[in-house]
C-alpha cells in the first residue's frame, strides 16, 4: 500500500497534465568529454532534458521536431548539431572546434537526449578551451555539469552556470 501511495505521489508532482510535457522543478545538462591521446579525439555525451531542448530550439525558429518520437523531424540532428555548436563551445590553439554529431538516443525515462558528439584529429593538446551556455537562454537557473577525462581517466569536474561559462581544462 505505501508503494502504491509513493508512486501515486510522484506521479502527481512530476507530471503536469495540463502541459505537453513532463515538467521538472532542476534544470540541469550533463556532458561527459573524454579525450584519447592516441588518436586525438574528443568524444562528448550531452544529456539534455528533451522539452527544455525543444524549448531552445523553438527560439532559434524551429518547431515541431518531436526529439526521440516516431514523428521526429528528418532534419532533427542537424538542428541538435547546429544547437550545440552554439551553445558548447570547444577550441584547441584558439581555433573553435566542430562538433560532428555521430547520433542521439533518448533516456530510458524518455524525458532525455544523449547526444553524441565528436572531434577528431586534436593530436598533442595539452589544455582546450570550453564554454557552456546550454539552455541557460531559456533558464537563469540553468546548470551545465562537465565531466572531462583524458583516456578514460577523470580530470576535471566543473558547474557551469550563468556566472561561470567557461573553463579550461589542462592536463
Amino acid at each position: 500500500m505505501a508503494t502504491i501511495l509513493f508512486s501515486l505521489f510522484l506521479c502527481f508532482n512530476i507530471f503536469d497534465v495540463t502541459a505537453k510535457h513532463v515538467t521538472h522543478d532542476f534544470h540541469i545538462s550533463r556532458c561527459e568529454i573524454n579525450y584519447e591521446t592516441k588518436t586525438g579525439d574528443l568524444q562528448i555525451a550531452a544529456h539534455i532534458f528533451i522539452d527544455d531542448l525543444e524549448d531552445a530550439l523553438i527560439l532559434m525558429g524551429k518547431k515541431d521536431l518531436y526529439i526521440g518520437t516516431t514523428k521526429e523531424n528528418s532534419n532533427c540532428n542537424d538542428v541538435i548539431e547546429q544547437y550545440i555548436n552554439q551553445k558548447f563551445i570547444i577550441k584547441s590553439s584558439n581555433q573553435t572546434q566542430k562538433l560532428s554529431l555521430l547520433g542521439k538516443e533518448t533516456s530510458k525515462d524518455k524525458l532525455a537526449v544523449w547526444c553524441y558528439l565528436e572531434v577528431t584529429g586534436l593530436k598533442n593538446i595539452t589544455n582546450i578551451d570550453v564554454e557552456n551556455t546550454i539552455l541557460t537562454e531559456i533558464f537563469n537557473d540553468q546548470k551545465n555539469i562537465v565531466d572531462f577525462t583524458v583516456d578514460k581517466k577523470k580530470k576535471h569536474f566543473t558547474v557551469f552556470d550563468a556566472k561561470k561559462i567557461k573553463e579550461i581544462y589542462r592536463w
